[in-house]
């Protein structure tokens, strides 16, 4: 996978799930298998610049980064629209639809507020070793392909694939295939009769307003698990770690040193909250949190250029920099990881 793969890989996974997040490492078998391999074209979604979470991640203009108030507290149990939990990602769910796997194809219709929305999809119901293949078009535009599986998404410019705020938008999840994997690889089978497909819009909210699930008594530590998959301080010396102030998570974080270039940023918070990486003051990674899971976000690194391209942000390996980690809203600890690319010489 080379580093524009990576890019549109990653926006896809930035809202993943706590568990998909803190154990992607670990995951083994067919269906890990098959969800590496058969994820194909992902449209560009709102990374930093976002969106993640995205994660990774998005951007969130206005958000000041020294507010750190009380949120509200959610109800429980948590309300649900079509199997959809009512608030999710920082966002409030507008409009839902399901229908069975064997229809083929789900779509909504919503007259949106503002143009801060997020896609939500599900699959539920399918074989462990079966993977179903989806499209999902706003309007007529395709913004994402490959494996059917329960996350979200995150355009970038929701204007741009012809939306505007009070007029209806149609949004369209269309079910293209479906793939076994045994020992024999990868083949073709029908789509599955069983199963039932979701769909449904989402607007963003304040943070403040947005029903933040209780605190647990004891949050979740740091581990190695929130490490990028395979990293440990042990086994990737290299990698450049960016820490929360141990007595005040709300402080930002700086640091200096000579530029490797890198790969990739993965971030993670213990609490709802976000932060915001800057790079010779350019942001250019935002993190978002919306509950305690200790979820993972990720973002791609300036290695293939993709700064330059993004954020007209031209580093050079060995050009002195200053790296500086803003954080918001966070009430616990939380960690930055950069990956400096393997330097080939010359």
């Amino acid at each position: 996978m080379n580093l524009t793969d990576l890019k549109r890989v990653l926006d896809e996974r930035s809202r993943e799930t706590a568990e998909q997040a803190v154990h992607r490492s670990r995951l083994h078998g067919v269906r890990a298998k098959v969800r590496a391999r058969r994820r194909r074209r992902i449209a560009a979604w709102a990374t930093a610049g976002v969106a993640v979470a995205a994660a990774v991640t998005f951007v969130l203009p206005g958000l000041r980064p020294d507010l750190t108030p009380t949120p509200a507290v959610s109800p429980s149990p948590t309300p649900t629209i079509e199997g959809f939990p009512e608030y999710a990602n920082g966002a409030r769910v507008v409009a839902a639809r399901s229908a069975p796997l064997s229809a083929r194809q789900v779509e909504v219709t919503v007259v949106p507020t503002t143009l801060d929305l997020v896609i939500f999809t599900r699959c539920d119901g399918v074989d462990e070793n079966i993977a179903v293949e989806r499209t999902v078009r706003v309007g007529s535009r395709v913004v994402a392909d490959g494996t059917c599986h329960d996350g979200s998404l995150h355009p970038a410019d929701w204007a741009g694939l012809g939306v505007t705020v009070g007029q209806p938008a149609t949004v369209v999840l269309t079910i293209t295939g479906a793939y076994q994997s045994g020992d024999a690889g990868e083949m073709g089978v029908p789509v599955p009769e069983r199963g039932e497909v979701g769909l449904a819009i989402g607007a963003r909210m304040p943070f403040d307003d947005y029903p933040l699930p209780p605190r647990p008594g004891v949050l979740t530590p740091l581990n190695q698990a929130s490490w990028p998959a395979g990293c440990s301080e042990t086994v990737c010396q290299n990698v450049i770690v960016i820490r929360s102030d141990p007595d005040d998570p709300t402080r930002p974080v700086r640091t200096e040193l000579d530029w490797p270039t890198v790969t990739s940023i993965d971030m993670v918070s213990q609490t709802p909250g976000l932060l915001r990486v800057q790079v010779a003051g350019v942001q250019v990674a935002v993190g978002e949190w919306w509950d305690y899971q200790l979820t993972g976000a990720q973002m791609y690194g300036d290695a293939d250029g993709q700064w330059k391209r993004d954020f007209d942000l031209d580093l050079r390996r060995g050009d002195r920099v200053r790296i500086e980690v803003v954080p918001a809203q966070v009430t616990g600890a939380w960690q930055v990881v950069l990956t400096p690319a393997v330097s080939t010489g010359g």
